[in-house]
C-alpha cells in the first residue's frame, strides 16, 4: 500500500489483494451500504452516495477505466471510496494510461487542499488518458473519410462499423468519469464549487462529450452514404438484369416456339423459315430496345459509361 499525502489529508493507494486494510478505513456508519460492494469482486461499474451524516459524507464504488477492443472481458476496474479528509483506491494502475506519469500526478495533486479535490485532479488526468485515445481515434477516421472518397467497399464498410464500435467503448469511459464526477458535485459541492481543479476536469469532461458528440455524427453520415451507394449499386444492377432479360425476351420466346416438337410446325417447311426467325428476332430486340431508350430507362447507364470513359481518357 502506498500512503500519499496532501496538505490535510491521504490518499491510500492499495493493490488488488489489499481489500482487508482497505475495509479498516471505511466509517462504521457507511458499512451498510459498503458491505455488499466491498464483498462482491463482479461488481463492474458502481457507484453510491452516502450523505446521512453532515460532514461525513462518502462516495464510493467501482468503475472500468480501461477497455480492450475486441473482448468484452479485456478491461481494468478499480474501486474508490472518498470522504472529506481521505480516499482510497484499489487496483489502479497508473502503467496502463497512455501518456500519463504517476509521479506528475501525485506531485500535482499535493497542492489539493481536500481529498475531493486530490480524487479530481486523478479523475482529470484520467480524462487526459481518455482524450489522447480519442486523439487517435480521430486520426483513424480522417483516414477513413479520405479512403472513403475512392473506395466503396464492403471492407470500407465494415471499417466504418469497427469505428462506430471503438468509439462507444470511448463514451462509455468517459461517461463513467462524468457520472463520477456529478456523484461527486452532488455530495461535495458546497465547498468545491468554482474549484481550479473542479472546473478543469469538468471541462475535460464537456470536452470529451463534445468531441464523441461530433465523432458519432459523422460517423452516422459516412454509414448513411455507404447505405446510400450501396442501395444505388444495387438499383443498378437490377436495372440492368430488368434490361437484359427484356432485351433478349424475343429470342427465348421464339427459340422456345420453334424449339417444339410438334409433328405440325408449317414453319419448318418454309424456304426462308431461318431468315424470317433471325429477322424477326433482331427487329424485335431492336425495337424493345428503341422503346427503352425513348422512355429512358437506359440513358443513366449509357452516361455513366461515358463518364468514365471521358476520365479515363482525361488521365491519359
Amino acid at each position: 500500500m502506498k500512503v500519499h499525502t496532501g496538505e490535510d489529508w491521504f490518499w491510500y493507494q492499495m493493490g488488488p489483494q489489499e481489500r482487508d486494510k482497505a475495509r479498516d478505513l471505511i466509517h462504521f456508519s457507511h458499512w451498510p451500504q459498503c458491505e455488499k460492494w466491498f464483498e462482491n469482486n463482479h461488481h463492474i461499474n458502481f457507484l453510491r452516495v452516502d450523505t446521512t451524516e453532515a460532514e461525513n459524507e462518502a462516495v464510493f464504488g467501482s468503475i472500468v477505466y480501461d477497455q480492450g477492443l475486441n473482448e468484452e472481458k479485456d478491461h481494468t476496474v478499480f474501486h474508490f471510496y472518498i470522504t472529506r479528509k481521505y480516499f482510497f483506491t484499489i487496483n489502479f494502475d497508473f502503467s496502463i494510461l497512455e501518456g500519463i506519469k504517476g509521479k506528475q500526478v501525485v506531485q500535482q495533486m499535493k497542492r489539493a487542499n481536500n481529498a475531493i479535490e486530490g480524487f479530481l485532479i486523478l479523475l482529470g488526468e484520467l480524462m487526459n488518458a481518455y482524450l489522447i485515445g480519442v486523439d487517435k481515434f480521430e486520426v483513424r477516421l480522417r483516414e477513413l473519410r479520405w479512403q472513403i472518397k475512392d473506395d466503396n467497399s464492403k471492407s470500407i464498410l465494415n471499417r466504418v462499423h469497427l469505428l462506430r464500435h471503438e468509439l462507444m467503448i470511448w463514451k462509455n469511459l468517459i461517461l463513467s468519469a462524468k457520472k463520477l464526477e456529478m456523484a461527486l458535485k452532488e455530495t461535495f459541492l458546497p465547498q468545491n464549487e468554482g474549484k481550479k481543479d473542479y472546473q478543469r476536469t469538468h471541462l475535460k469532461i464537456d470536452r470529451g462529450f463534445t468531441y464523441i458528440s461530433e465523432f458519432e455524427g459523422e460517423l452516422n453520415n459516412l454509414l448513411h452514404s455507404e447505405e446510400v451507394i450501396t442501395s444505388h449499386r444495387g438499383n443498378e444492377i437490377v436495372k440492368a438484369l430488368t434490361i437484359f432479360t427484356t432485351l433478349f425476351t424475343p429470342i427465348t420466346a421464339l427459340g422456345a416456339l420453334w424449339g417444339m416438337n410438334f409433328s405440325v410446325m408449317p414453319e419448318l417447311n418454309w424456304k426462308y423459315g431461318y431468315l424470317f426467325s433471325l429477322f424477326l428476332i433482331f427487329s424485335s430486340t431492336i425495337l424493345i430496345y428503341l422503346y427503352l431508350k425513348k422512355k429512358g430507362w437506359t440513358g443513366d447507364m449509357l452516361q455513366e459509361r461515358k463518364r468514365k470513359n471521358s476520365r479515363k481518357r482525361h488521365r491519359q
